[in-house]
């Protein structure tokens, strides 16, 4: 009978979240989502997913891009090491 109660109530060491933690997690999550996403910042709450996929989708395209370039131009993964610009050290920005 106590198994049954442990088990009911979450026993086992492991309980859900309560919905005060759930929230501030979900929030510091969108914060950083508007962040990393172009646009985020101005873009409601509920377009923020939708502009979330669409900037996926446009870096998946981007990347698909970048490797069908390398194959033209014979660069592979772990090819020859990008060329040194003269200047530009360790720590510098360049603009």
């Amino acid at each position: 009978m106590e198994e049954i109660r442990r088990r009911r109530r979450g026993g086992g060491g492991r309980r859900r979240p309560s919905s005060r933690a759930a929230g501030a997690a979900l929030r510091r999550k969108v914060r950083e989502l508007r962040r990393l996403v172009p646009g985020g910042e101005e873009a409601p709450a509920g377009a923020l997913l939708a502009c979330t996929a669409d900037y996926i989708a446009r870096l998946r395209a981007r990347v698909e891009l970048l490797r069908a370039l390398a194959a033209v131009y014979g660069v592979a993964a772990g090819g020859p090491a990008p060329l040194q610009i003269a200047g530009a050290g360790a720590g510098e920005c360049m603009s």
